[in-house]
């Protein structure tokens, strides 16, 4: 997406016409007992006009125009940050009430110092585009409510082309980044088509509002799962907590993007059970499920997927999977087999834990026929991960394959190499001397919590 570029003086009014407005503003009952907001405007306009917009941040206005020392910490002294938001509401107040026939609009947008100027009737304009973003950000919303790979994909250009009509409404941004993360998370695009994707919407979502939890959680889970960078991955989660106490989102996804790829997996079904006692979050019961087959409870999520009615879409799809690996991990490798070949799926987790059990249970013909459907999807230009098709290998025997499958995996950044060490399916490899280097190299940064490994101790 084109990042806005601020413009704010139109090509077509003159400095003359912007001084006339400042002074109509200042004339008017709303800002004639407001000495440091007058100041603050013909500031901000004066340095605008004389092409020195650049120099507006925190620290000059607060020495110039409120004459704070040398010494003055924005960081700790908030009122310019207060007087400016003081500002815009001033300013809407007047255009609502006494300057709603002006030829031109003085405007402060959200976070930021330097002005824009616009002709009356550019606004309707204006309108139009905000009209437009969010019909196409509701619409996408919409979509989310049914989760399914088309319905997400879909999604994605909605919210794509809400961001497009309005640069500045964060909403957009925000709910682009999650879309993006999870099409990554759940691995139906490559990568490296995704995930940068959610990073820079996250930072386009948090220049506008620092405040945004989800924004965090975007960043939080970019972090995590496809930049491998810990410390960041945590301190974007804690952020997403401490903005949103009451929501179970935060809780939930330092659960499976930061304590479970550690093998924190107890503290990791205490942070799900916050979750739960919150504002539930979207795929908390599957985070669960996750949680418990990778802590060895594989007969609580036979348990807990028994009644699979209430699901659907990518979170059916997810729960019959997750059944299937708890079946196949319990012994009872036949009934696994028979529950994942009757989904209608087509999905890479599904054929490659197929071709996996397959496999194991003595039937490598089937495997490859498996493994053959993941190859003709690549052909087609469908991505699939190659952890996926490392997954069949593994069950084959077949080690060199199956690690060197790995290894691309590992240079894709596929979000599933935190789970490595973790996923019982990989088992077999673990012997296999370059298994540990993968590891270490998702991990090469320390881990932002240090406690004991309880995978290790278990």
């Amino acid at each position: 997406m084109k990042r806005y570029e601020e413009e704010p003086i139109a090509q077509d009014l003159s400095p003359e016409a912007v001084q006339s407005e400042v002074e109509r503003i200042l004339a008017s009952d709303k800002f004639a007992r407001s000495k440091r907001l007058r100041s603050l405007l013909r500031f901000t306009v004066n340095q605008t006009l004389e092409g020195h917009a650049d120099s507006l941040k925190e620290y000059v206005i607060g020495t110039e125009v409120l004459k704070k020392p040398d010494s003055y910490d924005p960081r700790r002294d908030s009122l310019v940050r207060v007087l400016a938001s003081r500002l815009r509401v001033k300013l809407k107040e007047y255009y609502n009430n006494g300057g709603s026939d002006d030829p031109l609009v003085i405007e402060f947008p959200k976070g930021k110092y330097v002005p824009r100027f616009q002709r009356r009737e550019q606004l309707q304009t204006e309108l139009e585009k905000k009209l437009r973003a969010r019909n196409a950000f509701s619409r996408g919303r919409f979509l989310l409510i049914r989760p399914s790979e088309e319905a997400l994909s879909e999604a994605v250009g909605h919210f794509e082309e809400s961001a497009d009509a309005d640069p500045e409404w964060a909403p957009a941004h925000v709910h682009l980044a999650l879309a993006y993360a999870f099409q990554g998370f759940l691995g139906l695009r490559r990568p490296r088509e995704v995930w940068p994707g959610a990073h820079a919407q996250g930072e386009a979502a948090l220049e506008i509002d620092e405040m945004s939890p989800e924004a965090h959680i975007a960043m939080g889970m970019f972090h995590a799962f496809y930049n491998w960078s810990w410390r960041d991955a945590e301190s974007h989660i804690q952020k997403a907590i401490d903005r949103d106490s009451y929501s179970g989102a935060g809780r939930l996804w330092r659960a499976i993007a930061i304590l479970v790829p550690f093998g924190k997996l107890r503290e990791a079904e205490e942070e799900l059970g916050k979750a739960g006692e919150l504002a539930p979050p979207p795929f908390l019961e599957e985070g669960r499920l996750l949680t418990h087959y990778f802590s060895g409870r594989h007969e609580d999520v036979i348990r807990e997927t028994e009644q699979l009615n209430h699901a659907r879409g990518l979170a059916l799809a997810w729960r019959i999977w997750l059944r299937g690996c708890a079946l196949a991990a319990t012994g009872k490798m036949r009934e696994a087999i028979e529950l994942l070949s009757g989904v209608q799926d087509d999905r890479s987790r599904v054929i490659a834990t197929l071709g996996h059990l397959y496999a194991l249970s003595g039937d490598p013909e089937s495997a490859r026929k498996m493994s053959a459907r993941l190859e003709e999807r690549r052909n087609n230009g469908v991505w699939v991960p190659n952890y996926d098709r490392a997954l069949i290998a593994a069950g084959l025997g077949e080690q060199d394959k199956a690690m060197s499958l790995i290894q691309d995996a590992c240079r894709e950044n596929e979000p599933w190499m935190v789970f490595l060490s973790l996923d019982p399916r990989m088992g077999a490899l673990r012997s296999v001397p370059r298994f540990g280097g993968f590891i270490r190299r998702v991990f090469a940064e320390n881990d932002p919590a240090p406690v004991e490994d309880e995978a290790q101790t278990e």
